[in-house]
């Protein structure tokens, strides 16, 4: 999920190992713990999008990175800590530093450091507050379940790396408040507390607690949207080998189902607000024969690995192609289906098929129309 909720869940983590024993350093420690995982976003400094996008969510979301890091860094902290926090912060924040040409990002989040630093010189620290064993501990479950997190959405972690494959559950969003904002809430009032208060306990749990039910509303939402689409299809008398569902973004209301009718997909949307259970679905042609001739090279295998085979390809001009990536379900504005997330091809002069880049953003009047689009699909309307 994104950066905002791990470190939320990280300090809610952290609390519960450590709080009683060293206050607000625990949330802070477990803070930055939980969204350590992310930062594999530096290797596409390093790697073309597409193998950056193979690797994200791999090493750095598996158990076995958990196990063994867990104890470097506690190491690292009882004898440097003040070294430790200084460079994780750097670490942090440079990222949106480097791929940023805005100055005035760049200048803020510079003096963000500056500010940082100087506070975390400028601070004493105990270290007779918690042994190297509770250290580790709290490393261990604040990076543990930020994988575990991101298990629940349509991306899905190879947390058991080196083993090949992606877990996802597809049941929240990778942004959705109503599960980050409550649990956000909670663990900032926590924190306003002396470390041995029971308010800060109960607070800080329920906080945990709240994020939790969510998560299993969010289960059960799919599970019982999953049957309405299953009787909806069955009814409509279509054919179909798989299907899959997701929430659609920011909520877990309305959901998208793609089933895979061969050569032709099927999307729809219900939400728990309809009042007709009868969904519509629309018949988008994969046009998968677009790329038959180049299926056995390398960058169409890769493509068709990371999307588990739900694609669909675009004529774009005579030499280029769009390859979507279809897991996600599309957004329609009037009828015609938007898939946010692909690249495009391009024919090379050896007949051969190469990335030229990923798709190009959608500008800000169209993220508009389609939040307009989505929000009142929500309601059912």
């Amino acid at each position: 999920m994104d950066s905002l909720t791990q470190i939320v869940l990280g300090a809610a983590v952290g609390e519960v190992v450590l709080g009683k024993k060293v206050g607000n350093k625990a949330m802070l420690w477990g803070a930055i713990a939980g969204t350590l995982p992310d930062l594999d976003v530096y290797q596409s400094l390093f790697f073309d999008s597409l193998t950056a996008n193979e690797l994200h969510r791999g090493f750095s979301h598996s158990i076995f990175f958990s196990i063994v890091f867990a104890p470097i860094l506690a190491w690292i902290l009882v004898r440097k800590e003040k070294l430790l926090l200084a460079a994780f912060v750097g670490i942090i924040l440079a990222y949106p530093v480097i791929n940023s040409d805005n100055l005035v990002i760049i200048g803020m989040l510079s003096a963000a450091y500056l500010l940082c630093l100087f506070f975390i010189i400028k601070n004493t620290y105990d270290r007779n507050g918690a042994t190297k064993w509770e250290w580790t501990q709290l490393f261990f479950w604040s990076l543990i379940t930020h994988p575990l997190l991101d298990c629940h959405t349509t991306w899905g972690t190879q947390l058991l790396w080196p083993l090949p494959y992606k877990l996802a559950w597809n049941n929240i969003f990778v942004i959705d408040p109503l599960y980050t904002v409550p649990f956000l809430l909670f663990v900032l009032v926590a924190m306003c507390y002396n470390r041995e208060s029971r308010a800060r306990k109960i607070l800080n749990w329920t906080g945990i607690a709240i994020s939790s039910l969510y998560m299993l509303w969010s289960l059960g939402a799919k599970w019982y949207t999953y049957g309405v689409f299953e009787d909806s299809l069955a009814a409509k008398g279509i054919e179909y080998t798989r299907l899959t569902t997701v929430p659609t973004p920011l909520n877990t209301f309305l959901w998208s189902a793609t089933a895979d009718g061969d050569t032709v997909l099927y999307s729809g949307l219900y939400s728990i607000f309809d009042s007709d259970k009868s969904v519509d679905f629309k018949v988008i042609n994969n046009n998968h024969e677009l790329v038959e001739k180049y299926s056995s090279e390398e960058v169409l295998t890769r493509l068709v690995h990371i999307s588990k085979g739900w694609y669909v390809i675009n004529d774009d001009n005579p030499d280029t192609l769009v390859y979507s990536d279809a897991r996600y379900g599309p957004m329609y504005i009037g009828d015609k289906p938007t898939y946010t997330f692909g690249y495009k091809l391009i024919k090379s002069d050896e007949g051969m098929l190469e990335i030229e880049e990923k798709r190009p953003k959608a500008n800000s009047a169209f993220i508009r129309k389609i939040f307009n689009t989505l929000w009142n699909r929500v309601w059912g309307k």
